[in-house]
C-alpha cells in the first residue's frame, strides 16, 4: 500500500493553497484563467473535512466487526440505545459504511476531475466528475480523461472499484435484496457476513456492466480467493486499493496543477 489517503490529502490542501498563493501575486495570469485557478484551489477548503469523513468511515466500518459475536439468543444485537434484530444492524453498518466512502470519493473525484478530465463541471456541470463514470467505464472516459489517467486506473484498479461501486449501488438502490434473494446468506447472526451465491454474482455483472473484469486489479493487491466467505474481507480490500487509487488521483492532479501554473506565471 502506497501512503494513507489523509496524508495524501494532507500533502494535497499544502499543494492548493501553494499553488493559489503563487496565482494570487502573479500579474501574469489572465483575469478569467484567475477564476478557474481559484476554482480548483478552493477545495482546499474542504479537505478537512474529508480527513474527518475518514474517520466516520472508520467508525462506520468498526460497526461490522464481531457484530454476530454480540447477537444473544434472540437474535438481537446492540445498536444505539437498544438492541435490533442481527439483519437490520449488518444492513444499517453495510449502508452507512458504504454511503461514506462513495460520498468521500465523490468529492475527491470532483476535484481532480477540473484538472484530469478533458470535461468537468468548468464546461459540463450536469455531469460531474466521478470515479466510476470519469476514471474507469471506458465508454465514458475516451471523451473524458488524459488517456494514461483512465488507462493506469482501470488497469490497476478497475475491479475493487467495481465491486465497491456496484456493491454500493446494490445496497442503495436494491436495499442488498434482489428478486426476494437476499444479498447474504442467511439473515441470522449464524450466517455472519457470508455472501450468498446469487448476491455475489449480482455485485459481479454490476462491476462488469462499468466495464471491469476480475483481472483490472495491480499485482499482489490481495483480492479474497473466497470473497462469498464474508463481506467484510471484501470490504477491506476494496478500501484499500479505492484509496490509493484516489490517493494517485490527487496527488497527480496537484502536482500537475502546479507545474502548468509555475510555467503559466514563469517560475519554471
Amino acid at each position: 500500500m502506497s501512503k494513507p489517503l489523509d496524508e495524501r490529502l494532507r500533502v494535497a490542501k499544502d499543494d492548493l493553497l501553494k499553488i493559489d498563493a503563487t496565482i494570487q501575486k502573479s500579474a501574469r495570469v489572465v483575469p478569467h484563467v484567475l477564476d478557474e485557478f481559484k476554482r480548483v484551489t478552493a477545495f482546499s477548503l474542504g479537505i478537512d473535512h474529508w480527513i474527518r469523513m475518514l474517520g466516520t468511515r472508520a467508525a462506520a466500518r468498526g460497526m461490522l466487526t464481531g457484530l454476530e459475536s454480540q447477537a444473544d439468543e434472540m437474535d438481537m444485537v446492540p445498536l444505539g440505545v437498544g438492541r435490533v434484530g442481527f439483519q437490520h444492524a449488518r444492513c444499517v453498518g453495510v449502508q452507512a459504511y458504504l454511503a461514506t466512502k462513495w460520498a468521500i470519493a465523490d468529492r475527491i473525484a470532483m476535484m481532480v476531475g477540473h484538472v484530469l478530465c478533458i470535461r468537468s463541471q468548468l464546461n459540463d456541470p450536469k455531469n460531474p466528475p466521478q470515479l466510476v463514470t470519469h476514471f474507469v467505464r471506458e465508454e465514458n472516459t475516451k471523451k473524458y480523461t488524459a488517456a494514461m489517467a483512465f488507462y493506469s486506473m482501470k488497469h490497476t484498479f478497475g475491479w475493487p472499484i467495481g465491486i465497491s461501486y456496484a456493491l454500493r449501488n446494490h445496497f442503495f438502490h436494491d436495499g442488498g435484496e434482489l428478486d426476494g434473494i437476499d444479498f447474504f446468506e442467511g439473515p441470522s447472526a449464524t450466517s455472519g457476513f457470508a455472501i450468498s451465491e446469487v448476491g455475489w454474482k449480482r455485485v459481479e455483472q454490476r462491476a462488469a456492466e462499468y466495464g471491469v473484469d476480475s483481472g483490472h486489479h495491480r499485482v499482489g493487491a490481495g483480492w479474497p480467493t473466497t470473497p462469498r466467505d464474508d463481506l467484510r474481507l471484501v470490504l477491506d480490500v476494496c478500501e484499500r486499493e479505492v484509496d490509493d487509487a484516489l490517493g494517485i488521483l490527487v496527488g497527480s492532479a496537484c502536482k500537475a496543477l502546479a507545474s502548468h501554473v509555475a510555467f503559466i506565471v514563469g517560475e519554471l
